[in-house]
């Protein structure tokens, strides 16, 4: 018997956010490398207030959804290609035409009266430079991972070979800790236990300025992450020098 595979689902976020939890305009972009726990991160930041807007909230690959603003997406690819590259061969430079800049600022405006309005989106370390233009104020919270368990993630889901994985694990990596060391903010492992991870998830939205989670309210579920590793002995030096670097900047 043939399974039907979940289709993908958009929802509307119809919260009214909390005016006390940031100004208007605010952006809060939720970064970190493919398969690292962003729609985690996204989904626990949505349960402590984060207003998000549409978003996909079901998809072949994480039935509850990955969290993803439709129309952020469709930009951000578009954006990748007209500087020929795209999420799994990132250009070396990302420079935003007036076109993309106007559509970004339209985004940021459509949901400007929510206070924060935050979007999850792993191509965001190649393209945050555009969304620092057009808001007036850019608040990140990042997430990372081991990263053979991300280069096993992607051969699984994307058929990319172990070497590619980590390369591209490597490059988006230095993107986040150089955007961490620019201006540090709240970042946590996928890697961490699911008591320690809510934990540090709920340190997380205080630091936002967003509700702490309650035992009733946490997103996170263990399913959620399908391929666990933990060993280094097998990791280039590089890798292993970014990952250690990653954890003494976690919160």
């Amino acid at each position: 018997m043939q399974v039907e595979e979940p289709k993908e689902v958009v929802a509307q976020d119809l919260r009214q956010a909390n005016a006390s939890q940031g100004k208007s305009g605010t952006v809060v972009c939720i970064i970190g490398m493919h398969r690292s726990g962003t729609s985690v991160l996204a989904g626990s930041l949505q349960k402590a207030g984060l207003f998000l807007g549409a978003h996909f909230v079901r998809n072949r690959h994480n039935l509850r959804g990955n969290r993803e603003n439709p129309q952020v997406l469709e930009l951000h690819e578009e954006l990748l290609a007209e500087n020929r590259g795209s999420w799994d061969h990132p250009p070396k430079e990302v420079r935003w035409a007036s076109e993309h800049l106007d559509r970004a600022r339209e985004l940021v405006a459509q949901n400007a009266d929510q206070g924060r309005w935050g979007f999850k989106d792993p191509r965001t370390l190649l393209t945050l430079s555009g969304w620092k233009r057009v808001a007036k104020k850019v608040e990140l919270a990042g997430t990372f991972r081991h990263p053979l368990a991300v280069a096993i993630s992607l051969k699984s889901r994307n058929k990319i070979d172990m070497e590619k994985g980590v390369e591209l694990w490597n490059y988006y990596n230095r993107l986040l800790l150089t955007a961490w060391d620019e201006h540090p903010f709240p970042l946590v492992c996928f890697d961490w236990e699911k008591e320690l991870l809510n934990q540090k998830i709920s340190e997380a939205a205080r630091r936002l300025g967003l509700d702490c989670l309650t035992s009733e309210n946490q997103f996170f579920d263990p399913e959620l992450r399908h391929h666990e590793t933990n060993t280094e002995s097998s990791l280039p030096k590089d890798t292993r020098a970014i990952y250690r670097a990653l954890e003494e900047r976690a919160l």
